[in-house]
């Protein structure tokens, strides 16, 4: 498809991943006509600076705006909520309108994320768990992770609206993410920040139990930039019909502990003075619990293997996660007024 004429819709653009990838896409696709679903009147400007020519103004729960607005894209970025249901419904039901209209299968780019794989450790690593990574480029690996796993609701509508064949549909599943975005807002990951909203509710940082569970991660302009490689294989001519098992990628570059990474956010809060002491405690999964419900979402085990992502020519620029994770905590902190 000519880049002239080529329309894309990003679901999330103002988010910590959708306001990189909006300018990744502007480089590589710069005369694409671009759209954007912005919740905040005071983002609307900002994001017609950033070159997005069409801003509807809603958020995800106004579903009929995102039918309209997906039933009028060639690509949808969806970087938002990956387990709201209505708002992916709605996705793809734009989608279907745009195929009836078209007769041309539009292409979805969805992010879903590795917590698809996780177990239900307490804070212990689980060493048979580690020694077998979840491997995509089997597909049996991608079509055994249970219903009931989080964030599968909404991949397995995506990949059942892929084999009914209105969509050509691709899933990319991050792990944890850190690093500075380059986006125009500034916004911070998901799991760095609880650490540090548990250290606050707790006045202290902590564990659950140990602390030796461990996550893939990776930074998030390496995932910015696997989406622009993944874009050019969507588009491509040479792109065929296939399983849409085939067309889910996980990624990762590295690992953490949730106690190593809990011990340096300890150590940059302590630092700018926000914790009394740098000292990390392991509380029990029921003290933890009680602080914040969140707390599960730093206690588990998830390990993912990325090899179609290699096999399509990525590799990661950013290997030293543990360098970055004193500018994420400040950069957080700042915006809740804490520094």
């Amino acid at each position: 498809m000519p880049q002239d004429s080529l329309k894309i819709f990003i679901l999330g653009v103002t988010g910590y991943v959708g306001g990189p990838l909006l300018r990744a896409l502007k480089k590589a696709y710069p005369n694409a006509h671009y759209s954007a679903l912005i919740r905040s009147e005071a983002h609307i400007p900002i994001f017609r600076a950033e070159g997005v020519q069409e801003i509807i103004h809603g958020s995800s729960s106004d579903t009929d705006k995102l039918r309209k607005a997906c039933s009028e894209a060639d690509v949808v970025f969806a970087v938002a909520d990956c387990d709201d249901v209505p708002m992916a419904q709605a996705v793809l039901a734009g989608l279907k309108d745009n195929f009836e209209k078209t007769g041309r299968r539009p292409v979805l780019i969805h992010t879903s994320g590795s917590a698809l794989v996780m177990d239900r450790s307490q804070g212990i690593i689980d060493r048979k768990l580690a020694a077998a990574p979840c491997d995509d480029a089997d597909e049996e690996n991608i079509k055994r992770i249970p219903p009931e796993a989080l964030h599968r609701n909404v991949d397995n509508l995506i990949f059942a609206a892929d084999k009914e064949g209105y969509v050509d549909a691709w899933i990319v599943s991050p792990p944890t993410l850190y690093g500075e975005s380059n986006g125009p807002l500034v916004r911070g990951s998901k799991q760095i920040p609880i650490i540090v909203n548990l250290a606050l509710a707790a006045g202290k940082a902590f564990t659950v139990n140990e602390g030796s569970a461990r996550w893939d991660n990776m930074h998030v302009q390496d995932l910015v930039d696997f989406f622009i490689l993944l874009t050019q294989k969507a588009l491509s001519p040479e792109a065929t019909r296939a399983s849409p098992y085939s067309k889910f990628y996980f990624l990762e570059s590295s690992s953490h502990s949730w106690g190593e990474l809990t011990k340096l956010v300890a150590e940059a809060m302590y630092k700018r003075g926000v914790l009394p002491t740098k000292e990390v405690t392991p509380l029990s999964f029921e003290e933890a619990m009680a602080i914040d419900q969140w707390a599960f979402g730093v206690m588990t085990n998830s390990f993912t293997k990325a090899s179609k992502a290699h096999q399509l020519g990525w590799t990661p620029k950013h290997v030293d996660w543990r360098a970055e994770i004193d500018g994420d905590v400040e950069r957080y902190l700042k915006t809740l007024g804490k520094i």
